[in-house]
């Protein structure tokens, strides 16, 4: 493990988004709806939030993407769920950008504005679909 210290503050934002997702969702995070993109989004902004505090923002997003990535590739879903996820994931690490660049630094602050960003969320039907969302949470819309 070449980024010891940034090992803590990753699981702890595991649990974190894995919370939130369940404080704030009613529908299961593990499934294919809001709260999953909800919580691959958080999952990645909250690494990001954690680990900047070891490191600079730019080298947190570098170890966001790395280990949300890498987990993409040690535990593969279905093609579109795969897709969908490294989508939200991306997304997370977006907001953690802008919102970082807005100078908004609290945690709190953050997962609100990814709350009401999940508002504009784009429900999709077909992988295919994913291409021609840019910038909002996606999820399966059964």
């Amino acid at each position: 493990m070449s980024k010891p210290l940034l090992l803590l503050p990753t699981v702890w934002a595991t649990v974190e988004s894995i919370l939130f997702s369940e404080i704030n969702f009613t529908e299961s995070h593990s499934g294919r709806g809001l709260a999953n993109a909800f919580r691959h989004a958080a999952w990645n902004l909250l690494i990001a939030k954690n680990c900047a505090v070891f490191t600079s923002n730019e080298k947190a997003l570098g170890w966001a993407k790395f280990i949300t990535d890498l987990h993409e590739d040690c535990f593969p879903n279905e093609p579109f769920d795969n897709q969908m996820d490294l989508h939200n994931n991306q997304i997370g690490r977006a907001v953690f950008e802008e919102l970082i660049h807005q100078k908004i630094h609290s945690k709190k602050k953050m997962i609100q504005y990814l709350m009401e960003k999940s508002e504009s969320a784009v429900g999709l039907k077909e992988a295919n679909e994913i291409q021609n969302i840019k910038g909002e949470l996606i999820y399966f819309n059964s």
